[in-house]
């Protein structure tokens, strides 16, 4: 799917005296957000949806009423989803250097990270609340949630701090992350768990559950190293089970 960057600071930009650039997402070629002719500056979906938008798809929200970014907002059953991370196929590269995860990256009605940056605004906002909707290779759904979500800023290293699970049918593989600053392989965690799973992610020693792993054919893989370093959540077929798709939502 094609995109271009150029188009999407023309789009966010429009009805700002200036911009500043909190977030690098990208919209495919030839879309616009949903809400491109509203002057208004939301912060989050759900301003958007109380402003009377509910078709889910890309959004213009902005921080601090200044700094505006792109972000898919999922409406369902009139509750409204910031979509911070989603993965549904290999065409989006997660290996990426900080700086590239404190932006953001991949295309908004796709495969695609929102930004550290973004998160944290999101979580410190209001948006506390977590989902993660998860698929297998056999077609079988399974959601994780938290009541408490939340990513500190980029002078606390994006620490992120989680709890109140509940998921039919999963472990909570995620608290063990919960307190641990966002590491990648160019700004490692002291225990080489960024460099040898390749990927950005909140590690401890190392993690139970890895999103934003590498997106390997969905189901039993071989890491391409010695960790695994797939899209796994390890209550949910084991870390060495690639899950097919898996977005994860704050509200």
């Amino acid at each position: 799917m094609a995109s271009t960057s150029v188009a999407v600071a023309v789009l966010v930009c429009f009805c700002c005296v200036f911009c500043i650039v909190v977030a690098d997402v990208q919209l495919a070629e030839g879309t616009k957000p949903l809400n491109y002719n509203d002057a208004r500056q939301f912060k989050d979906c759900g301003e958007v949806l109380k402003a009377g938008y509910n078709v889910s798809g890309p959004h213009v929200l902005y921080m601090n009423k200044t700094a505006p970014f792109l972000i898919h907002c999922e409406f369902d059953k009139g509750v409204a989803y910031n979509v911070i991370q989603r993965r549904l196929d290999n065409n989006v590269n997660f290996m990426q250097t900080l700086e590239v995860y404190t932006l953001g990256f991949g295309l908004v009605q796709s495969s695609y990270w929102a930004g550290l940056n973004v998160i944290s605004h999101l979580t410190m906002t209001g948006n506390k609340a977590l989902t993660i909707n998860m698929q297998d290779s056999r077609g079988v759904n399974k959601n994780a949630m938290y009541s408490h979500f939340r990513v500190q800023s980029y002078a606390n290293k994006f620490m992120m701090t989680v709890a109140g699970f509940t998921g039919a049918g999963l472990q909570d593989d995620l608290s063990y992350n919960s307190g641990m600053p966002f590491h990648t392989y160019d700004s490692p965690d002291p225990n080489g768990c960024a460099v040898q799973m390749k990927a950005g992610w909140w590690y401890n020693y190392c993690s139970n559950t890895l999103l934003n792993g590498y997106y390997y054919k969905p189901g039993t893989y071989s890491p391409s190293g010695k960790y695994f370093d797939g899209i796994f959540w390890n209550s949910f077929g084991g870390d060495n089970n690639s899950l097919k798709f898996v977005m994860m939502t704050v509200q």
